[in-house]
């Protein structure tokens, strides 16, 4: 940025938007201005852990808790201007290890359980499963079985939820092979 006529500061007050939140937002503003650089100001800095990687993917340039001072708030927007991105130390870390946390439970699923559960939760019975990953309903109920131990459940009415709470990221699609 050359001058302070480069600077626009909009500054939305989310009572005013509630049907919006802070990364719906910043998706507009990025639309409208890809140049813009964002800067989330908020009080909910735990929240904002779990969708940090989709903050960052979509160019948000900055996150400062309302919690800072006024003197950090002014250096995190010169840093931005700058061409830097500013996101406090916690936010970082729990970004991490929720993201390494992530990887280790997947981890303990073959590609196989996933399609599974993906085709599970897709309401897909034990039949159409087998039938769609070319297998025996057997080894479906065998593959069910190792699941809901991982998981911790009994039964497949659980699986949603508890993949949901676990965070596991599943295949897009269940399709025929």
């Amino acid at each position: 940025m050359k001058n302070i006529n480069d600077l626009i500061l909009t500054i939305f007050l989310m009572k005013s938007l509630p049907e919006m939140n802070g990364l719906e937002i910043s998706k507009k503003i990025l639309e409208l201005n890809p140049q813009a650089k964002v800067i989330i100001y908020t009080g909910f800095d735990s929240e904002l852990t779990m969708v940090f990687d989709q903050l960052i993917e979509e160019g948000v340039s900055g996150i400062v808790s309302k919690c800072a001072s006024v003197d950090t708030l002014i250096r995190a927007v010169h840093a931005v201007i700058g061409g830097y991105s500013v996101v406090p130390n916690t936010i970082v870390r729990e970004a991490i290890h929720n993201h390494r946390s992530k990887k280790e439970i997947e981890s303990l699923f073959s590609k196989r359980e996933l399609e599974i559960i993906k085709a599970l939760i897709d309401g897909n019975t034990n039949k159409k499963i087998a039938d769609k990953l070319y297998i025996s309903q057997r080894s479906i109920e065998y593959h069910l079985r190792s699941i809901y131990k991982k998981l911790g459940i009994h039964s497949r009415e659980q699986v949603a939820d508890r993949v949901k709470e676990m965070g596991i990221v599943l295949p897009a699609s269940f399709e025929q092979k």
